[in-house]
């Protein structure tokens, strides 16, 4: 069975052949050519807003593409980076929505309303999540489990980790073994941890 996505490119294609040239598409949509050539060929991969401006300027229905939007959700992404080792870019600015199936999200046990993706950097939790991987944190779960992955806020640092119980407290664990736990204990310690959510996803870079 085909994806939203995959219907969604086929109909860019029948556009592109229909105007005569990825160049005279883009001319038509005022999307960068290189971009549309990107998206046409599968090099990357729009999100479903501009999708539907697209659509909107071609006067082309997403319901054209055979599949019910009313299906997917549109989690944003902001530009704030969780830190593989650790990072302070932390504005909760939004870069775009991507589009993810209601389905699969019950799945995880995710509500749209609570999802937020952002970028991770840094390597300290590869193999498992490497540098300019994406994470959807389901924001509503902040109560802290032993064994799982968060994003967590330590002083003004933005980590993603995993979390370990420890006779005082918590441990900030590291996927890669190169890293040393990072102790939680203490109350000055636990005033400066913070709990933003539980990190249900990851998508691979490659």
């Amino acid at each position: 069975m085909k994806s939203f996505f995959d219907m969604a490119i086929e109909t860019l294609i029948r556009a592109r052949n229909s105007a005569g040239s990825t160049a005279k598409l883009a001319e038509m949509t005022g999307v960068n050519p290189v971009t549309l050539g990107r998206w046409i060929s599968g090099e990357r991969k729009p999100t479903l807003n501009e999708l539907s401006k697209v659509f909107d300027l071609l006067g082309i229905s997403l319901s054209q593409t055979a599949v019910d939007v009313t299906q997917y959700a549109m989690i944003p992404k902001v530009n704030a980076k969780a830190g593989a080792g650790s990072s302070l870019i932390t504005t909760d600015a939004v870069l775009g929505f991507y589009a993810f199936s209601h389905a699969f999200l019950h799945s995880i046990g995710v509500q749209a309303k609570d999802a937020l993706l952002m970028d991770v950097i840094g390597d300290s939790m590869e193999p498992l999540i490497s540098d300019g991987d994406a994470i959807l944190v389901d924001t509503s779960a902040r109560k802290p489990q032993d064994g799982k992955i968060f994003l967590v806020g330590l002083g003004e640092e933005l980590l993603v980790k995993r979390l370990q119980k420890s006779p005082r407290g918590w441990l900030l664990v590291s996927q890669n073994q190169h890293y040393a736990p990072m102790p939680i204990e203490g109350d000055d310690d636990l005033e400066a941890f913070r709990l933003y959510g539980r990190v249900r996803w990851f998508g691979k870079v490659v």
